[in-house]
């Protein structure tokens, strides 16, 4: 007798029934995933509100700072000018000042809205070496600023092949002052792990040093000048509220 004879319909045989089961558990695995898709994007860095707009920074810093005064634009020791570099060269200030003792200082501030990893290029722990420099001292230095308050920056002894330069900078990244590389990074995520993408700034000034003499009183001069001489905004951007 054939299968067909016998009441088998072997179209049938093998194909499972559909399972309620399964589709419920594939709904709720779909119903979690999105769940937390919408978490994950609530909960996404968002960049803080932009300080200084569509102004230039090189608009807010003033011609005269102290005793020194604005005299030219060149000479600094500046990254190399590859793609990473010039990513935030619209938010970089360069200036030499001179007081009339003939006291020089060369200032560079580098600013990003969107403090991603960027300012790395600027360390002189990078863009240094990368001009030809040996880096032959390093310390942390604090700058009082205020009664309440010491701005923490690096000091750095730079010699190159023509010349040796004094410098201290200070890296600002949200409200964290970071004085290396790793803290500047573990800055970065804290603000991200609140939600925040933060702003950050480098602020470098530097001299041509003679003989063994330290620079930094004139360093810690020129920043209190500095800080002092700027309107409020540009104050958030140096050092933050």
């Amino acid at each position: 007798m054939n299968d067909v004879a016998n009441g088998i319909d072997l179209t049938t045989v093998g194909e499972p029934e559909p399972s309620p089961r399964l589709s419920r558990r594939n709904m709720m695995i779909g119903g979690v995933m999105l769940a937390t898709a919408g978490l994950a994007y609530t909960r996404q860095p968002k960049p803080i509100p932009p300080v200084l707009g569509k102004t230039k920074l090189d608009t807010l810093i003033p011609n005269k700072i102290g005793r020194w005064t604005y005299e030219t634009t060149s000479g600094l020791v500046l990254p190399p000018r590859d793609q990473l570099s010039e990513r935030i060269y619209d938010q970089l200030v360069t200036r030499v000042y001179s007081a009339p003792d003939g006291t020089g200082v060369m200032l560079l501030i580098a600013y990003s809205g969107r403090q991603d990893g960027m300012l790395q290029v600027h360390r002189p722990e990078v863009c240094y070496p990368a001009s030809g420099y040996t880096l032959t001292e390093a310390a942390n230095h604090d700058i009082p600023v205020g009664p309440d308050f010491a701005l923490p920056t690096r000091f750095i002894v730079a010699e190159g092949l023509s010349r040796t330069e004094q410098l201290i900078y200070w890296t600002r990244i949200g409200p964290s002052f970071p004085t290396g590389w790793l803290s500047q990074r573990r800055a970065v995520i804290d603000e991200n792990l609140k939600g925040y993408i933060p702003d950050g700034v480098l602020v470098r000034m530097s001299a041509i040093a003679n003989g063994n003499t330290s620079l930094t009183p004139i360093f810690d001069e020129f920043t209190r000048e500095l800080i002092r001489s700027v309107p409020a905004k540009t104050r958030q951007i140096l050092i933050g509220r």
